[in-house]
């Protein structure tokens, strides 16, 4: 917003995304929906193109998280984050792709998370969630980029928002130092600016990313070795 940009917003509390509009200066539009529910998104969608014209740039960002182990989580709860996590960034995708290809310009970032790259014990439901929406990604560039419509894939480790509170539960132990929602901003920036497929915040977490694609046994190693003590504890609570 601060470079001119007209901001679109969709989110479920009209009120947050007000103030939220109102904190970046005013310039866009707000359409309250669930974007769990293709309906929903379709029309939001088409409302801020009705105010604001196309949609340039696409950032999907919505996610809810689950803890515990697989075995014990409610199939219901794992329905709802595919259905948030990964459904909703496909909703949306499809709903500005099209036009984005017409016009021969454009680009889509998802947020992720490095959970999308690496699977940890406790956060199944969750990551299986993210990793579709890499393969989503990966997937999509290559068709996208013949077009002039760019796709990037930005993964953040823990950052500091309510996402932990949301879900009940804090980090998996030992939590590693968070990152802020403005330096996740920033990747979404340079993904766009730089046309990069892929940003990992912080950069350091990416040698996790190249131990599971070059060394698995060394990554299964030490993940094993981190949670040890809650994989020998069977009184872990679902969620």
């Amino acid at each position: 917003a601060r470079r001119g940009a007209r901001v679109g917003l969709i989110a479920r509390s009209e009120t947050e995304l007000e103030s939220l509009l109102s904190e970046v200066g005013g310039r866009g539009a707000v359409a309250v929906a669930d974007v769990g529910d293709r309906g929903q998104v379709d029309g939001a969608i088409a409302k801020l193109e009705a105010e604001m014209g196309p949609i340039d740039i696409l950032v999907a960002n919505a996610g809810v998280g689950a803890y515990g182990p697989f075995a014990d989580i409610d199939v219901d709860e794992i329905e709802r984050l595919m259905r948030i996590n990964y459904l909703g960034t496909a909703y949306a995708i499809r709903a500005v792709l099209p036009g984005m290809i017409e016009r021969g310009r454009g680009h889509i970032v998802i947020v992720g998370s490095i959970a999308g790259r690496i699977g940890a014990p406790f956060e199944a439901a969750y990551s299986a969630t993210k990793f579709a929406q890499v393969g989503l990604a990966e997937a999509i560039s290559f068709e996208a980029e013949p077009h002039g419509v760019g796709v990037s894939l930005v993964n953040p480790g823990i950052v500091e928002t309510d996402f932990f509170a949301a879900r009940g539960t804090p980090p998996p132990p030992p939590p590693p130092k968070p990152v802020s929602a403005e330096r996740v901003a920033d990747a979404v920036i340079r993904a766009v600016e730089q046309n990069r497929f892929e940003q990992v915040v912080p950069r350091w977490l990416r040698q996790a990313v190249v131990l599971r694609h070059n060394i698995p046994p060394l990554l299964r190693w030490g993940t094993r070795r981190r949670f040890a003590a809650q994989l020998s504890d069977r009184s872990l609570p679902p969620r």
